[in-house]
């Protein structure tokens, strides 16, 4: 399912400068949360803005009503990141109806919070598909069709060595990706394409309210927003990040 603005509401809101304009973005998870904040500012900045998401139509619908407050076209598209085929489409499809592909940004993943001798096959298979092979799937899209000078920007989340408050199979799905992002980022070099991934300390939203989080509070004595998360992914995607590549980079607040 494809829903889509074509003809956008002018907005009166401040929006900051137009530096994306003509750029065409594509959020895999932007219809909530840190998603929904990196897609708004993609927007904000003038990109043709498309975010997927795999179920819950009325949090897309609320998404989209708010990009079109920007002035910007926007899409919502219904699309499993898990699922390769779906990825494929949703790629092929954005290309066919924007002409191109500038901006990639990957906000799908998921945590499982206890010791590893708790975990049953099924959380392994969550925690690798929610994470590992949904953005393998992106990634591996995102090499076929961004642009050159293009971006892709993975939210991952606390890294490996970030002490007990993530279970090991949380790191170790997440670690997978961020080597993934480091050899895909001297692949693309010679095209211009940067390849990094943003790794959020505790962050308080729809899916791990601050009353849920077994985190401890960041050394700025709070918890971190999605707000926080989507600056740094929105700067990534700026020509002030274009040496910028490889890289993973915390936003914790100092937790760590």
């Amino acid at each position: 399912m494809r829903l889509s603005t074509t003809d956008p509401v002018r907005s009166q809101r401040p929006t900051g400068a137009k530096d994306l304009l003509g750029k065409v973005a594509l959020v895999a998870g932007g219809t909530h949360d840190q998603g929904a904040a990196c897609a708004e500012l993609l927007a904000a900045r003038g990109a043709t803005t498309v975010i997927s998401y795999a179920h819950g139509e009325h949090a897309a619908a609320r998404t989209l009503a708010t990009l079109d407050g920007y002035g910007t076209r926007a899409e919502a598209i219904r699309s499993d990141a898990i699922q390769s085929g779906d990825v494929t489409s949703l790629f092929e499809g954005v290309t066919a109806r924007h002409g191109r592909l500038d901006i990639v940004v990957h906000a799908v993943g998921a945590v499982v919070h206890k010791p590893l001798a708790e975990h049953t096959d099924a959380d392994f298979d969550l925690l690798i598909d929610h994470n590992t092979r949904s953005a393998f799937n992106t990634l591996r899209a995102a090499t076929r069709h961004l642009a050159d000078n293009g971006r892709y920007v993975v939210i991952t989340g606390a890294l490996a060595g970030a002490g007990p408050y993530v279970s090991a199979m949380s790191a170790a799905a997440k670690a997978a990706v961020e080597h993934l992002v480091s050899a895909t980022a001297r692949e693309l070099s010679g095209r211009d394409i940067t390849v990094n991934a943003v790794a959020p300390g505790p962050v308080s939203d729809s899916i791990y309210p601050a009353t849920d989080i077994p985190f401890p509070s960041s050394a700025r004595s709070r918890l971190g927003q999605p707000e926080d998360v989507a600056s740094v992914v929105s700067w990534l995607t700026s020509e002030a990040a274009a040496w910028i590549s490889g890289q993973v980079i915390r936003v914790d607040g100092g937790t760590a």
